[in-house]
């Protein structure tokens, strides 16, 4: 066999074993393949409980104490779900404030590249910005958005008639 055909070979295996590997790659990381067909490391109570040595009649006692105490937690919490959304409104407005007073700032920063740039310059400058917004849109994370759907009461059932 030739050598150059003995090289091509060899180049091919390699470029088709890449191929195998990253499609291997991408399957072993899709999200849904781990979710469905490999367990989860979580420890039930019960077995975070056994070096303890409960009884069979002590585990129910003991995970309805647990049960209890969290339902208590999560009282407790939504009696301060209205402060902590005052908090995050005043950090919105806040926000929303800051970015007001620093507009004429960044509007100064335009005019000055403006004048230093020719037309086409500016037009190609104006048009790399919007691509660059495209591809990473600025990230204004909602801290308060988890906060509202607790915060509002729940409404009454509907009566039966």
């Amino acid at each position: 066999m030739p050598k150059r055909l003995h090289s091509s070979l060899i180049l091919v295996a390699v470029f088709v074993l890449g191929i195998v590997g990253g499609i291997a790659g991408m399957v072993w990381a899709w999200p849904g393949l781990h979710a469905r067909f490999f367990p989860h490391h979580h420890l039930t109570l019960a077995q975070a409980l056994k070096p303890v040595g409960l009884t069979a009649a002590q585990m129910p006692q003991v995970e309805a104490i647990y049960r209890e105490t969290g339902d208590r937690g999560h009282q407790i919490h939504l009696q301060f779900v209205p402060e902590y959304a005052h908090i995050c409104d005043e950090f919105t407005q806040t926000r929303k404030q800051e970015r007001d007073a620093y507009a004429p700032l960044r509007q100064q920063e335009l005019d000055k590249l403006r004048a230093v740039m020719n037309d086409t310059q500016w037009q190609r400058y104006q048009q790399m910005r919007a691509q660059q917004q495209a591809r990473n849109p600025p990230r204004q994370p909602d801290v308060c958005r988890h906060l509202y759907p607790q915060s509002k009461p729940a409404s009454p059932p509907p009566a039966a008639h």
